[in-house]
């Protein structure tokens, strides 16, 4: 048995194109600021091609969003990246927010793989995101029907740590055959409201994963700290887990594991993965 551990930093680091607008309750733009900042499309080019020779493996861009959920500044960038692409062998990774039918052609041209947040609560995309309405499925059949591969994100907790949309936002990736998903914890996050949020307790945690019993599930980099949490998560049968602590490694280890490190986000796919591992650039095909 194989658990990927991710480590996305340094060789595949986030890059945010914009500030936030938006300024979703439980990040008012904190998240973007551990980020590379990068709003100048002939800047991204020399960063990315400097990292490749650096040693890099890919990028994740994302950036702040507007009133109506879609990342500022990315279509100015599109063109940017798709030369990225072109020119380098750095994976791409993009978490776009909302998209259109054109914007989602756009980036399928551009890069490689597509992040998107599902939320099955229109009451927790309104009160927490801001958003008139539940995010992704319009997104997630617009990015799919483009052609470019997407791994859903849900985030356990976001309807100020309680379990609301997360089943229905399961069920809506399910009826898209989709075969892999990135499961977040919320965080407490200073200067938020969410400062001193109470996260689900683990029982409920460990209802919204087994649910998602059927598609390799990762748990991901955005998650409270915990051993227990990352235990729980490997006696479930996760694929992989971001930045995991020690004791979770000795844990699988002693379940019979072997640990494959991997230098990029936990949500690319296994012929990505290798794509990484060899240092070749992805074409879509398996290695």
């Amino acid at each position: 048995m194989i658990l990927n551990a991710y480590y996305p930093k340094p060789f595949f680091p986030p890059i945010s194109i914009s500030e936030c607008v938006l300024m979703c309750k439980h990040c008012m733009g904190n998240y973007l600021k551990g980020m590379e900042q990068i709003s100048k499309p002939e800047n991204l080019i020399s960063y990315c091609k400097s990292l490749e020779k650096k040693g890099g493996k890919g990028i994740l861009v994302s950036g702040g969003c507007n009133e109506s959920g879609e990342i500022i500044n990315l279509r100015k960038m599109t063109r940017a990246l798709k030369k990225i692409k072109e020119e380098t062998n750095l994976i791409i990774a993009i978490h776009p927010g909302f998209v259109d039918d054109n914007l989602a052609n756009e980036i399928a041209e551009a890069c490689h793989i597509a992040f998107v947040d599902v939320i099955g609560s229109e009451e927790t995309a309104h009160e927490v995101i801001g958003l008139k309405e539940a995010m992704g499925i319009d997104t997630l059949k617009n990015l799919i029907e483009a052609g470019i591969s997407v791994t859903p994100h849900i985030t356990i907790g976001l309807h100020y740590g309680k379990i609301v949309g997360e089943y229905d936002a399961l069920k809506i990736i399910k009826k898209f055959s989709i075969k892999r998903v990135v499961l977040n914890i919320i965080c407490k996050t200073k200067n938020t409201p969410f400062e001193e949020i109470k996260i689900p307790p683990i029982e409920q945690i460990k209802g919204v994963m087994r649910e998602a019993k059927g598609m390799e599930v990762a748990l991901g980099c955005m998650r409270p700290r915990s051993p227990e949490i990352e235990k729980m998560a490997i006696d479930l049968g996760v694929v992989g887990i971001a930045v995991p602590s020690k004791k979770a490694m000795e844990y699988a280890i002693n379940k019979g594991y072997k640990i494959q490190k991997i230098p990029a986000c936990c949500g690319i796919t296994k012929a990505m993965v290798k794509s990484v591992q060899h240092g070749k650039k992805f074409i879509g095909k398996e290695i």
